[in-house]
């Protein structure tokens, strides 16, 4: 998000931007968008359309510089991979070990790649557990065997969905069979939208570890959960 859009934000107080051309979505193509609600409150992206709201060139830059995506391809391959593999693998290939019903990590799950970033995930989320469990994200290590992060994927492939959408790398079909899949994998993992919060806020600490950002991202979905002009007051999951 550009200063200017980030000041505009703190000084109004806006949250849960709206296009103000709206574009009539079922309820269920609502709550499918607003799997991505954390992510579009980060970044101030509209909460109930397709398009993002935000200037195509920022988004341009902000896609190459975090996901590599530049074109149709590597828009596809990153897509396929949070839907299809994600992050969700390297957290569960150590929630076994953290929750103490398990002996140790099965590295067979993860490739070679993925062997040399895992533990800088284990540490991160080492680091995160203290701050987890004060804010009662769970009150007991063995809960951990039990939570699944398909939030924190699931989130992001909304987010970058729209964001390929609006620069023109995919169309609207593609765009909406991502975000339709993505909302299906959270319906068949998540009860609600809590659940739904617990596993998100647990990816973006395996991926983050206790930094300055964890707690504003908590914030965010707290007040997704308990604002009653939230999107996710508005479609159930």
């Amino acid at each position: 998000m550009g200063f200017i859009r980030k000041m505009q934000k703190v000084l109004s107080n806006k949250q849960y931007r709206e296009n103000p051309t709206p574009e009539n979505l079922s309820n269920e193509r609502l709550a499918a968008l607003n799997v991505g609600a954390i992510n579009s409150e980060q970044t101030c992206y509209y909460c109930d359309s397709l398009t993002t709201g935000e200037q195509e060139s920022e988004i341009k830059e902000n896609l190459g510089n975090f996901y590599d995506i530049t074109d149709h391809e590597s828009a596809i391959e990153t897509l396929n991979w949070l839907y299809e593999r994600g992050h969700r693998v390297f957290f569960d290939t150590m929630k076994q070990l953290y929750s103490g019903t398990g002996e140790g990590i099965d590295y067979s799950m993860l490739d070679e790649d993925e062997q040399m970033s895992f533990m800088e995930y284990f540490m991160n989320l080492q680091s995160a557990l203290p701050v987890l469990a004060e804010n009662r994200y769970f009150s007991d290590v063995s809960e951990i065997a039990k939570i699944s992060i398909t939030a924190w994927d699931m989130g992001r492939l909304v987010m970058v969905t729209r964001s390929c959408y609006d620069c023109g790398y995919i169309n609207e079909e593609e765009a909406w069979a991502y975000i339709e899949n993505a909302h299906k994998a959270c319906k068949e993992e998540y009860p609600d939208w809590n659940e739904f919060a617990k596993g998100y806020i647990f990816g973006r600490a395996m991926w983050s570890g206790n930094s300055e950002y964890l707690s504003g991202i908590m914030s965010i979905a707290e007040g997704l959960l308990s604002d009653e002009e939230s999107p996710w007051k508005k479609a159930e999951l």
